[in-house]
């Protein structure tokens, strides 16, 4: 039996160079940075990089200006002015995206996200993050992938951007592993 998908070396090493962007999320969301890098994982290090707009944590829709300062004015500590020259970057410059996300997974699940955060609450905000399909997080190949034996080879099925402005149905075997597998990782590593 092939063994459980896991981080490459190459891939904990993209994640430690951006570390500090992380961390300043953290600090000023209360998002454990370990959740954010997870979803950076599933939305940016494909094989093939999505040609899709919504920056490196794929935002579909695409965050416009006034959702991006809206987010950052309920779930940040940030000015006035910090927010406006956030909002002016846009969602493709990676520390906005990383603080969307970050405010997207607090929007996205009742109780508070914080680094205490209890296992369940981390996978229902990642599982909020991505549209809350399959009918639970533990079933969601993109929260729970590779997580256990339970949980390997999961299959994704929907509908995905398809780079000319429409959508293309996918059904594929998810061999990443899934948001909450990265986590979990992430959480267990000294980086």
């Amino acid at each position: 039996m092939n063994p459980l998908p896991r981080l490459s070396e190459s891939q904990i090493e993209r994640i430690r160079q951006v570390k500090h962007v992380f961390e300043k999320v953290e600090r000023l969301t209360g998002v454990p940075w370990q959740a954010v890098a997870a979803v950076w994982y599933r939305e940016s290090f494909s094989v093939t990089p999505p040609k899709t707009p919504g920056g490196p944590f794929q935002f579909d829709p695409v965050l416009q200006p006034e959702t991006i300062c809206n987010l950052l004015k309920f779930f940040t500590r940030l000015s006035s002015a910090e927010i406006e020259q956030y909002a002016s970057k846009g969602i493709n410059d990676f520390e906005t995206g990383a603080l969307c996300a970050a405010c997207w997974l607090r929007l996205k699940t009742k109780p508070v996200i914080t680094p205490e955060a209890s296992d369940e609450v981390i996978k229902d905000a990642l599982y909020g993050y991505n549209g809350r399909a399959y009918g639970g997080a533990d079933k969601s190949p993109y929260v729970m992938n590779g997580f256990d034996q339970t949980h390997r080879d999961m299959v994704l099925r929907g509908t995905i951007p398809d780079g000319r402005g429409g959508r293309k149905w996918v059904e594929i075997v998810d061999k990443r592993p899934g948001a909450f597998t990265v986590y979990k990782q992430l959480k267990s590593l000294i980086l």
